[in-house]
Parts: C-alpha cells; sequence; structure tokens
C-alpha cells in the first residue's frame, strides 16, 4: 500500500488496533445474532444466479431463502414482467444477485415476482466496475497500483506511443471487461499491442505493466457504519489445464496468514478495508471483491488491480469459512448491510480459515452440449473416473472427503462457446500449488477436470 498505510492499519479491520493482526482471519456478525435479526427483517430471500452453489454455502437452516436460475450467463430472455409494471410486494421479500449490474434479467425478475433486489447505487457500481474510474477510488484509499496509460477511444495515437521499453509485458483491459475475464489480455510488445487496439476500437483501454507475483482476492461488505472484512484467497487465473483463456478466472483457494509473505495477509485485508470506507462514503451499500498483486518485485506491497463491486465465485468459499468460524456467511450479511443503517456489533475471528479451493473448468472449443452433469457430490475412483452425484446427498464442503468434490454445473444443455463456464468444481483442500503464480495442475487434479469435460457430451 501506499505511504498512508500506518493509518490505514490504525482505522483498519479488528485485530490491526488490538496489535494482534495475524490472528485476526476473518471481521464479521455473530451467526445467531445476524440470523435471529434476518427472521425480524425478511419473510423470503431469492438468490438469483445461474447455480445454488453460493445459496448452499449459507450453510445455516434458513426457510426463507431460495435459489432461482436467473443470470445473464445462462443465455435465457430475461423474465417479462407481469401485468402491469410490477407486480404486487409480496410481504418482506427480497432478491439478491449475483452480479445485479450484468444485464437486466435481476431488475426483471424482482418486479416480476413482487421482490424488492437488494443491490449497491448503480451509479456508485458503475463507477466501481469501471477499470479506468475504479483507478482514482483505489487512490482516494491509499492502494498503489501498477504503473498504467489509459488509451483513448478516439483520436489514438500509434501503439507505439502507449508501450514503455522498459516494461517486461503488460496487460490490456477493456473498461468494462466481463464477468469471465475475457476483456484482459496478455501484449509483449508493440506489434502485439497494435494488434489488440486494433480488435477493440472505439473504447477506452487500461494499458498496465505487467508484474510479477501471487493474484489475491479480498471479499468484504461495506455497511452503514463500516466495512467488514472478509476472506483473502489465491486468484487462480488463465490456467491452460482448465480451458481457460490467459485472463479468465479459474478459481480460487482460501488463505491463511501463514500461506502469504510475512505481513502480506494484514496488508491484504486493510487495502479492502480502506477501498470499502471509500466506498462506503460514496453511498455503497453490500458485498465487494478487491483483487490484488501480492508482489515481491515491489517489495511484499499490495498493488490493486481491479474492485469487483459484487458478489464473487469465492464467495461461496467464504461463507463456508465464516459458517465455520461461527460468523454470519456473507450473503446474510448483505442482506443486513441492504436493511439497516448500521450493521449488528462486529466479531473477529481467530480461527484458521481451512484450506477450502475451487476450480472453474471452461470449454476448449465451441461445441453443443447435449447433456449436464447434475449438481452434487462427486467421487473421484482409483481408476480416475468422477464418479456421481452421490445418490446421499451433499455435504458441507468442509466435510468432504480427500477424493470427493462438489459440482455445479454453469451452462445450460445447448450451444457452448469456446472460453465458457462448464461447471464449478469444489474442494475440501487445496487443489494447486501456493507459490506460484500460474501453478500448474497436478495429476488428480486433471482428472477432475477431464471427468467434468467428459460428462459435457460434446461440449470440451
Amino acid at each position: 500500500m501506499a505511504s498512508s498505510y500506518g493509518a490505514d492499519v490504525a482505522a483498519g479491520p479488528a485485530g490491526a488496533r488490538d496489535g494482534l493482526p495475524d490472528e485476526v482471519r476473518l471481521d464479521g456478525v455473530d451467526a445467531d445474532e445476524g440470523l435471529a435479526l434476518l427472521g425480524e427483517l425478511v419473510d423470503r430471500v431469492a438468490w438469483l444466479d445461474r447455480s445454488a452453489f453460493l445459496s448452499a454455502s449459507f450453510g445455516h437452516p434458513a426457510p426463507w431463502l431460495r435459489h432461482v436460475a436467473v443470470s445473464p450467463l445462462l443465455r435465457t430472455a430475461a423474465p417479462q414482467p407481469r401485468r402491469g409494471d410490477r407486480a404486487r410486494p409480496a410481504g418482506r421479500a427480497f432478491a439478491v444477485a449475483f452480479a445485479p449490474e450484468h444485464g437486466d434479467h435481476a431488475v426483471r425478475w424482482a418486479r416480476a415476482h413482487g421482490h424488492r433486489l437488494l443491490a449497491p447505487d448503480p451509479a456508485v457500481t458503475a463507477r466501481a466496475a469501471d477499470k479506468i474510474e475504479a483507478l482514482g477510488l483505489l487512490r482516494a484509499a491509499g492502494v498503489a497500483v501498477p504503473e498504467h496509460v489509459v488509451v483513448p477511444a478516439r483520436d489514438r495515437a500509434d501503439a507505439a506511443a502507449y508501450w514503455r521499453a522498459d516494461w517486461p509485458a503488460a496487460v490490456l483491459q477493456r473498461r468494462e471487461n466481463n464477468l469471465l475475464g475475457q476483456g484482459t489480455v496478455r501484449v509483449d510488445d508493440a506489434r502485439a499491442l497494435d494488434a489488440a487496439l486494433r480488435a477493440w476500437p472505439g473504447r477506452a483501454l487500461r494499458l498496465s505493466r505487467l508484474v510479477s507475483g501471487r493474484s489475491l482476492t479480498v471479499s468484504a461488505c461495506v455497511g452503514g457504519d463500516r466495512t467488514v472484512v472478509g476472506a483473502v484467497s489465491q486468484q487462480l487465473v488463465g490456467l491452460p489445464g482448465l480451458g481457460a483463456g490467459w485472463g479468465t478466472h479459474c478459481g480460487n483457494q482460501l488463505l491463511d496468514p501463514a500461506d502469504l509473505l510475512p505481513g502480506a495477509y494484514l496488508r491484504a485485508r486493510a487495502a479492502a478495508h480502506s477501498v470499502g470506507e471509500v466506498l462506503r462514503a460514496q453511498g455503497y451499500r453490500g458485498v465487494f471483491g478487491l483483487d490484488l498483486l501480492e508482489s515481491p518485485e515491489a517489495g511484499g506491497e499490495m498493488l490493486g488491480v481491479e474492485i469487483n463491486p459484487r458478489f464473487q465465485t469465492v464467495s461461496s468459499l467464504g461463507q463456508a469459512a465464516e459458517h465455520a468460524a461461527g460468523l454470519l456467511p456473507a450473503l446474510g450479511l448483505h442482506v443486513l448491510a441492504c436493511l439497516l443503517p448500521e450493521l449488528p456489533r462486529g466479531r473477529a475471528s481467530t480461527t484458521r480459515v481451512p484450506p477450502l479451493s475451487q476450480l472453474v473448468v471452461h470449454a476448449e472449443r465451441a461445441g453443443h452440449a447435449r447433456a449436464v452433469p447434475a449438481a452434487g457430490r462427486y467421487r473421484l475412483g482409483a481408476d480416475g473416473v468422477a464418479h456421481g452425484p452421490d445418490p446421499a446427498g451433499p455435504v458441507p464442503l468442509p466435510r468432504l472427503g480427500a477424493d470427493e468434490a462438489l459440482w455445479w454445473p454453469h451452462a445450460a444443455p445447448g450451444r457452448v462457446a469456446a472460453g465458457d463456464e462448464l461447471v464449478l468444481m469444489q474442494f475440501p483442500a487445496h487443489r494447486c500449488a501456493l507459490t506460484a503464480a500460474r501453478p500448474a495442475l497436478d495429476p488428480a487434479t486433471l482428472a477432475w477436470r477431464a471427468g467434468a469435460a467428459s460428462a459435457w457430451e460434446g461440449a470440451a
């Protein structure tokens, strides 16, 4: 972080104030207190997403919570409202969407079914999600960013004018990017940059120095009175063995302080807290994620990459860790942050974060999926074949066996484009090396990937 780091720590997440920062893993609200409060505030909450992976990881009995398959990533038409612009409100009925700012699916569903959509302010969300505008928010939070230049949408100079000769390589991003990371590409010289600029005409682009180091994601939630910092994870990006492009999200692994360089866990948490406070001052409420680089070449400094003003796939792992620590999972905290002027009193956890992980299998080429594997618990046999789903049903993620995984299909039967997400696989342990920025997949993980891909007939 920048030179204001000392001030950030003084006002940062729990633990930093107590002189024992390395003992605090998660901040939050006591689960029993939070669940009791939710029982008073809501009659029903619809979780809108393409699969139930996140609502399932909530963990606590919650008769008011249900999953509804509504997502722009399902490539189905947005639901149409019933007669009139809005259905009659159905009591204290609310909806929460994975990414409500992408498309109008969530808004239309909520209107059609009389649910109030609990989402952050759209204007603040748009500012934070914009890969160029977010630079100002990171700067205001005192979070350093990699060297960069902004390529304008019009009246561009030649690519050579934007290329820095002292950069080993660079990362080019569309300002709007997308949910799958397909708006991010690597360029190695001015010629490659010229080709990339020609592929994205009429768009403002962010060109940043490629910095070596591990990608991290910190999950957090902004309430009316404070920012609550959740789990820190290693973000797995662009792993070829999963059929992904260079900048595509491939999964996450939850981290404990000992998994990072000394002091890095605290710096990551402090960065997320500072960004959350900047968002809070602008009226943002609810969950968000902060992507960082743990960069040895920058002296271990945390460099801000982007802000994701929404739920992230790793939120499901974070919820499992929060459940294990006796904290209210993020979905419940998001609801409280949107409904209340202040969050309930906070509680920090010093419980070790479980080494949970998840991988996303992508389609290596375009095709047609004739079958979709059922969601559930699968077991990798000695023959290297994945068997499931277990008829006994799923179990909480931390209780899976070493040879088991939870599968969550993320696409429907029909046309599949190269790079589409096919299935999310979740594991009770780390699946990749923690020390590498882009770790290779071991034989067992490759077997899991092959089993998931083969379940999509003709898709990969």
